[in-house]
């Protein structure tokens, strides 16, 4: 019986989500409403981004919900991973403190960011495009960002949704990176070389049933309210608000493979990485 149940196991896709974030709200609903097998999949929570990635890259995962810098980053240093699909689009912005209320105000401000990942690379394209000058201060976890800025110790967050909602009603969201960017690309479906050869099967047809679980959320509006509602203890108008400043799309188009791109430029600026990549060796199409 044990050997019976190991094998079991090693067929079985291992998923990394982020706890906090609307990212994986397709999968949630997906395996909620049997378009994916639960017995398919062990499921593994962490708290931020690079906890994700950690553990994908040390090949604890077959696959990650995570914010695309992450894989720009480990391809640049050589590390066997693969975006295989945009996913989560939007959903991220600035929120600041109590008697800020526009995106100028911050001018000359401290804004915490979450290092390495989208949030941070967002941030400077936008201090680049709109000319601003902030001083950028580096967290690890969303948690000590929320801390930092209820602590005055920041002026303003490159934050996410749901939990950019969660602040005190006198706090203001002066900024959506969606406005200058529509559907841009935040956290993509990643998977290990390894999951491509040894499952590839079983990847097309989570691709399969994630698909059907997007298109039934984009259909029904009602739905996905309920869906947020239930996986993330959120309540209205809070729902609808994420829900507005997220969407869901697989693809992997050549305008976002472009954005991403520029968004890797940006890290290369800032010393994260110094060697490029080939797109060919970032993405992978599951046939």
């Amino acid at each position: 019986m044990l050997l019976s149940c190991t094998g079991d196991n090693e067929n079985k896709i291992v998923i990394g989500i982020i706890r906090p974030s609307l990212n994986h709200l397709p999968f949630d609903f997906g395996l909620a409403a049997k378009f994916l097998d639960r017995n398919d999949y062990i499921i593994k929570k962490f708290n931020s981004g690079w906890e994700t990635n950690e553990a994908l890259i040390a090949g604890k995962l077959d696959l990650a919900i995570l914010p695309f810098t992450y894989i720009w980053l480990d391809v640049s240093k050589g590390k066997e991973v693969k975006i295989i699909s945009f996913f989560e689009r939007e959903s991220d912005g600035i929120i600041a403190r109590p008697g800020i209320t526009t995106l100028a105000q911050l001018e000359g401000k401290k804004l915490g960011v979450l290092r390495g990942s989208t949030l941070d690379i967002f941030a400077e394209i936008l201090l680049e495009d709109k000319k601003l000058n902030m001083e950028i201060i580096y967290f690890r976890t969303p948690m000590d960002m929320a801390a930092a800025l209820k602590a005055k110790e920041v002026d303003a967050l490159s934050y996410y949704v749901p939990s950019i909602f969660k602040f005190p009603g006198d706090y203001n969201i002066v900024y959506w990176y969606g406005d200058d960017h529509p559907l841009h690309p935040c956290c993509d479906i990643a998977v290990t070389d390894k999951a491509l050869e040894s499952k590839y099967n079983s990847l097309k047809n989570f691709m399969t049933g994630i698909k059907t679980a997007t298109n039934e959320l984009n259909n029904s509006p009602d739905t996905a309210f309920k869906a947020v509602e239930e996986f993330y203890s959120l309540y209205p108008p809070y729902s609808k608000y994420s829900l507005y400043q997220t969407k869901y799309i697989l693809a992997l188009d050549d305008t976002m493979k472009n954005f991403e791109y520029r968004s890797f430029n940006k890290m290369i600026e800032k010393g994260y990485v110094d060697k490029m990549v080939k797109l060919e060796n970032v993405y992978y199409n599951l046939k």
